[in-house]
This record gives C-alpha cells, sequence and structure tokens, in this order.
C-alpha cells in the first residue's frame, strides 16, 4: 500500500516505531464526534463555528485555539446531508485508521492539518478544512476503488469517479481559485501526495512508455 509512497516505506516505519506512542488512538472517531458537536452547537448559536475557523489576524491577536479547530468545522448544510456527510466521514476516515494502524493515521491527518495551519499563518489567507478531508475520500477511493456510494440513496456509484470528480475539482480550484485557493489545495492535499503520489508517479510512467514515450 505504501510501498511506492513519496516518503519511503522504511520512514514511515521508523517513525512509527519513535512516535507510536504519542498517536490518539480512534482519531477517525473523535473527528467524527466533534464534526457533530460543532454543527449541533452552530445550529444553537449561528456564530459559534467563526470562534474555530482559521482566520490568521484572531490566531495572532491570541486564538491559538484556531490553529486545530479548523479541523472539526462541518460544512454548511442541511440536517440530512449533514448526516450523510457524517456517515460517510465515518466510514472512510475509519476505515483508512483500520487499514493504517492509528500511528500512520494520526500522521496522515496531523500533516494536513499542519501544512494548512502553516501555509494559513504564512500567507495571511483564512483557509478551510475542505482540502483537508478532500484527501481523506480520495486516499480512501485509492484503496477501496469498487467501494460503492448510494446518492441521493438509491444511486449507486463508485467511489473512483466521485474521488476523479473531486480531483479535477480540486485541479480546477488551484488553477483558477486565488492564491489563497492555491495554497489551501496544495496544503490540503499533501498527505495524499506523500502517501499516494509515488503510485502515480509510476503509473504515469508505465503509461507513458505504453504509449511508445
Amino acid at each position: 500500500m505504501l510501498k511506492w509512497a513519496m516518503v519511503p516505506q522504511h520512514w514511515f516505519d521508523k517513525l512509527e516505531r519513535r512516535f507510536e506512542w504519542c498517536s490518539i488512538p480512534g482519531l477517525a472517531s473523535f473527528l467524527v464526534g466533534m464534526n457533530a458537536v460543532v454543527w449541533i452547537m452552530t445550529m444553537m448559536r449561528s456564530e459559534f463555528a467563526y470562534r474555530l475557523i482559521l482566520f490568521p489576524p484572531a490566531v495572532w491577536q491570541g486564538e491559538w485555539w484556531r490553529l486545530l479547530t479548523f479541523a472539526i468545522v462541518p460544512p454548511h448544510t442541511a440536517p440530512l446531508w449533514m448526516i450523510f456527510w457524517l456517515l460517510l466521514l465515518y466510514k472512510y476516515a475509519g476505515d483508512l485508521e483500520a487499514e493504517w494502524g492509528d500511528f500512520r493515521f494520526n500522521l496522515f491527518y496531523g500533516a494536513g492539518v499542519v501544512a494548512t495551519a502553516a501555509a494559513a499563518m504564512l500567507t495571511g489567507h483564512p483557509m478551510t478544512n475542505v482540502t483537508l478531508n478532500a484527501s481523506l475520500f480520495l486516499a480512501f477511493a485509492t484503496l477501496y476503488p469498487d467501494f460503492t456510494v448510494n446518492i441521493y440513496m438509491i444511486i449507486p456509484v463508485k467511489v473512483r469517479w466521485l474521488a476523479a470528480l473531486m480531483a479535477l475539482g480540486l485541479a480546477w480550484r488551484f488553477l483558477v481559485g486565488g492564491s489563497g485557493a492555491r495554497w489551501e489545495v496544495a496544503s490540503g492535499v499533501l498527505s495524499y501526495l506523500l502517501f499516494f503520489g509515488g503510485d502515480h508517479w509510476l503509473a504515469l510512467k508505465r503509461l507513458w512508455r505504453r504509449r511508445g514515450g
């Protein structure tokens, strides 16, 4: 699974042996639970989520918790879609955690959080966790491409096609968005590239050779 990751497998092994003690067990369930809590609190007080988003000027004024809490702010959507989104997040984040173990799942998500927070503070642009959560879905689709999601509860679609659409959307946002959008996309997908970039690079090289390049 990580044989051809951009970060060599033995580096992951060394990091895990040295720092496994500091990983958070059950992080996937915690993320889903906290997203649900923030959603409920925001329905009760509409300004609640604003206190958690990654807004650099507020961080510089001492609201340092925003460097972490932006990761648990759910999307603004209708209750039915929110429930569907939480269930889907629980599925793909939980399966990644089960596949990789606590440490590597922590590493994947934590690297994205750190990269996004660093990009926001360096550029001064407010950033969300949209690309960060998208990277989790892309990782799940890479490992389980034939898993089927029922859109509107009735239309079965394999996640590989949903992931392809998501990847195109991220690429389009990177190309046509402003500098803040580009930094958010780049930092949000960093973990995915570290874990799976090598596989995609080899696939492109094989395709190029088959085409006689």
